[in-house]
């Protein structure tokens, strides 16, 4: 039996993810070819760097975010595309959609999906296909989301993991420590946020410390749609605190608006950054060019909300998984000495990769 990875996009630096894997079970059998994420381009106007792939199986989704799902726009609607309930929710209409648990086990093709939460957004999984000696997909993940749940996979030969980070370390405690200093400014925030990840996080810690003065953009997460989800994909923890903000309106007099379009080109957030004499802009995740240039010039701030893994988690994740090959994602690779002394020798920054097995 034969496993092919081939990287179309997603590797050497933050971009669309699409990850073409082709098995073939004997020499008498046809090839299977599932493309993993269909995302789109980050940044307005770019393109997003990949084409659909001829004669593919399967699409499957790891979550609802523009850079692995926005290039399900181009895709042949004949395509099976699979994705969890919540995720199908924001994926385009002309799709031959088919349903992933948040947590357990697909047949598809005769292969069988394994997918687990994955601590990154709303309805968010890994994936985990029982080819070979396993192939597995994080998507995006993060071991410290305290409202999505990450949950260890099966072990697999093959690791395709979210290195968005790179080699930063840094806790999100941190992160939430310096977001604290910017309460006491005297504009009110802004804060851009992806809608079905960090934004409804930020709303629970916020309220943990008994401060009440944020406000929730309307196409954000609410908590009732959280709180009616499957047990797997939101943390027994902060099902207490979602209960006590049921039932909030979205009120611009208040101290932090957090609002949807983590690029704030679009929505309420982009009519806000128009006032700046009113609204002070802080950003939390990936930087478009515009608000690269704001923080530049102290017109905004950024200060990272950790829903991707620290190297840290990265090599604890490397450990768990045992594979003998790692393909890091999202980031460059500059030095893979440097890559190989922190997580091991299974690190390569090859973007194809061919693996043959002895038949079982």
């Amino acid at each position: 039996m034969k496993v092919n990875i081939d990287i179309l996009s997603g590797a050497g630096r933050k971009t669309a993810a699409a990850i073409l894997v082709t098995y073939q079970a004997s020499h008498e059998s046809r090839e299977l070819r599932f493309l993993l994420d269909a995302g789109g381009a980050l940044e307005v106007g770019e393109d997003k760097g990949w084409t659909q792939p001829e004669n593919l199986d399967a699409i499957l989704i790891s979550h609802d975010h523009q850079d692995h799902m926005g290039g399900l726009l181009d895709v042949d609607g004949n395509v099976p595309v699979y994705a969890t309930q919540e995720v199908q929710k924001l994926l385009p209409t002309h799709l031959n959609l088919h349903t992933l648990p948040v947590g357990g086990t697909t047949l598809i093709e005769g292969i069988e999906v394994t997918t687990g939460s994955a601590g990154h957004s709303f309805g968010g999984v890994w994936l985990h296909l029982n080819m070979g000696e396993g192939v597995y997909y994080s998507g995006d993940f993060s071991l410290e989301s305290t409202l999505y749940p990450f949950t260890m996979p099966p072990k697999a030969d093959i690791a395709l993991l979210d290195a968005s980070y790179g080699l930063y370390d840094n806790s999100l405690e941190e992160g939430k420590q310096s977001l604290l200093t910017f309460l006491k400014e005297e504009k009110s925030l802004v804060m851009p946020v992806p809608q079905s990840g960090r934004a409804l996080e930020i709303a629970c810690w916020l309220t943990s410390l008994d401060f009440h003065d944020w406000t929730l953009g309307e196409d954000c997460l609410s908590p009732e749609t959280a709180l009616a989800s499957p047990i797997e994909g939101i943390c027994a923890e902060a099902r207490p605190v979602l209960e006590r903000l049921k039932g909030r309106r979205f009120d611009l007099n208040t101290k932090v608006i957090l609002c949807g379009d983590p690029d704030g080109v679009s929505g309420i957030a982009a009519d806000l950054l128009l006032e700046p004499e009113t609204y002070l802009p802080v950003y939390t995740g990936h930087l478009p060019e515009h608000a690269r240039q704001a923080v530049s010039e102290d017109k905004a701030y950024f200060v990272r909300w950790n829903v991707h893994p620290r190297i840290r988690d990265l090599k604890t994740l490397v450990d768990h998984l045992q594979c003998d090959v790692c393909l890091p994602l999202f980031h460059g690779i500059k030095d893979e000495n440097e890559w190989k002394e922190t997580l091991g020798s299974s690190v390569t920054s090859q973007t194809e990769v061919e693996k043959n097995y002895a038949n079982y």
